[in-house]
Formats: C-alpha cells, structure tokens, sequence
C-alpha cells in the first residue's frame, strides 16, 4: 500500500513539476510581430484602426504618420492580434509582408546582462588606469569613458525592465499603407510581378482597302508591375480576312505599349474584389505589315474597363479603348479595341 502511495506523489510531483515548467516558460515569451498592408480605402480605415486599438486597450508605444501610410509600434495581447488580422481581412486591406517570431525573454535578458557584466569590467578596469594616467588629457579620456559605459549599463537596465512588460505580449510593428496609382517623386512605389496574357479586337473605325482590314484579332502578353496599375504589353494584331489580289494591305500589326490604370474615388478606389470600374491610357508604338508594304506609328489609347474578378493572387478584367495614332492616315487606322486579360502574382 505504502509502494502505491509513494508511486502515485512522485506520478503527482512530476505533472506539478512539468505544468509549472511549461507555464513558466510560455509566460516568459512574447510574439515579435510586423505586418504591412495597404488599402484602397484609407482614409476610412485608418480611424475604424485607431477605434480598435481604443476599444482594446491597446498601448501605442510610437506612431509616425505621413500622407502615404502610418506605422505604429504596438504592446497588444495575442488574442488581440489573432482578432486584428480577421479585422484587416474584413477591412479589404491587403497584406503584403507578416511575420511572427518567439522570443524568450530569459534568454534576451542573459544577453543584456552579460554586456552590462563586460561593461562593468571594462568601469573596473578604466578606474585602475585612471590612478596610473601621467596626464589631464588622458584623465579626462578615461573619465568620458566610465561616464559612457555608466549611460549604456543605464539603459540596458531600462532594456530589462521593457523586457518584463514584454511578458506574455506581441510586441507589434504595424503599417497602413495607401494604395498607389501613379508614382510620383515623394512616394513608394509599391511593385508586384503579375504576368498574364490578353485576347483582344481591334475594329479600324474606316476600314479601306490597301489599307486596313475589318477587324484584327490581337493576342499580347501584359505584365503588371506596381498596384494601381502600371503595365506593359506586347503583342500583335493578326488580319481576319485579305483579299487575295491586295498586297498593300496590313495583315499584321506589331505593338508594343506602357498603360496606366486609375480607379475612382468615388467607387471604392478598386477595393472590392467584384466589379471595380477604372479608366486608363496606353502609349506605344504600331508597326505595321503587309505582302509588300510597312509602317510605324506612335498611339495614345483612353480606356475604360471593369475588374470582373482580383484576389491577392490574380486579376481578370475587360476593357474597351480608343486606338488614335499620329499620322497622316489615322482615319483608317484608328478604331475600338475590346480586350480581355488574365493576370497572376509570381
């Protein structure tokens, strides 16, 4: 009997022994954490943000703010956090960075210490050359330096402290960003690499023999590079139909584009992942070919197009321009483009 009793206090012990260990140890970390994200809606976001952080309790330990985005150092509970990231989510902001790393504070305060020890050291040592110095120059060196290493021992103790608030915390950096459209000389562009391929018609709006066809089917390749969105494409129009006897005629058209896109204020700066209306411009270059004739032509294309669908990993949308080259025979090369595109993040 006495066998089992003993048997079942050191089972008992151990389970104490381990539930203390593995409290103490996870009251002895914190979450590092940092998020970027940016948002269509900015302006209404940042003060929905900055109600959160109010209603939680949230300590802001540094906050910078500028037209582009605001950043904030945050102490927030983990339960705080995991309900933030679902409010970001809800917020339509899209994420772009997020890391989470565990630290222990046991150990980052042993690393503090044993540079506050070497510093002590080094007091130690000063102070013993400082009754053997010749000279007032080299007092006054040696003074400066114990009067350095007394500032750093301070705030590396203050360090220890932060570290004890620390406890049991997720010690956020966080930044709100505004989506960007266009760049300019004070803002960040924010890049992606989005390639994707684009079907379009191109219908000359006078079509005329020796000239231009009815119609061009256009295959390109247009490769997405900052959010808002600027873009390249490159590609060819290839005739429908030409008449035998017209050697003239351009069967084919070569083209070669930069474009920009721009969403409304006033519909949600792109931000729905449904139906998001924009205007834009392309500028290129057209060369044209035929049995036996070529041409170039430099081209400004106004648009106006609809994202049928985006998500974070890619975008589907249409859109409707109006090819106007700068020559002589614009009247028969001008005319409705109709496109579709499909774009993916790599």
């Amino acid at each position: 009997m006495k066998t089992k009793n003993l048997i079942f206090y050191i089972i008992a012990f151990v389970m104490f022994s381990t539930n203390v260990y593995a409290q103490s140890n996870t009251d002895s970390t914190y979450i590092d954490a940092s998020i970027e994200t940016y948002t269509p809606n900015f302006e209404k976001i940042s003060p929905i943000f900055e109600q959160f952080l109010e209603q939680n309790s949230v300590r802001i330990d540094r906050k910078t703010k500028d037209y582009f985005e605001i950043k904030y150092t945050l102490s927030i509970k983990y339960d705080q956090f995991s309900e933030l990231k679902k409010k970001l989510n809800e917020w339509n902001c899209q994420t772009i960075t997020l890391s989470e790393t565990t630290k222990y504070i046991s150990q980052e305060k042993n690393f503090i210490i044993n540079k506050i020890d070497k510093l002590q050291t080094n007091i130690k040592d000063t102070k013993e050359s400082l009754l053997t110095a010749e000279t007032e120059s080299r007092r006054e060196l040696l003074q400066e330096r114990i009067s350095e290493n007394k500032a750093k021992i301070r705030e590396y103790e203050n360090d220890i402290r932060k570290l004890d608030s620390k406890n049991g915390t997720v010690v956020l950096e966080i930044t709100l960003m505004r989506e960007q459209t266009t760049p300019n000389t004070s803002m960040k562009i924010r890049f992606v690499n989005m390639p994707g391929f684009e079907y379009s018609v191109f219908m000359p709006e006078n079509p005329k023999e020796g000239i231009s066809a009815e119609y061009y089917n256009g295959y390109m390749l247009k490769y997405l590079f900052t959010r808002g969105k600027s873009y390249i494409t490159i590609g060819a129009f290839k005739a429908s139909e030409i008449p035998p006897n017209d050697s003239l005629m351009y069967s084919d058209i070569f083209n070669f584009s930069f474009g920009q896109d721009f969403y409304s204020r006033h519909l949600g700066r792109g931000g729905r992942k449904f139906l998001n209306l924009y205007s834009g411009y392309n500028i290129g270059l057209l060369t044209y070919k035929g049995k036996t004739s070529s041409h170039r032509n430099i081209y400004i294309s106004p648009a106006i197009g609809i994202e049928l669908f985006k998500n974070n990993f890619m975008l589907f949308d249409t859109k409707m321009t109006y090819i106007l080259p700068f020559s002589e025979d614009n009247l028969n090369l001008r005319g409705l483009q109709f496109a579709a595109a499909l774009n993916f993040v790599f």
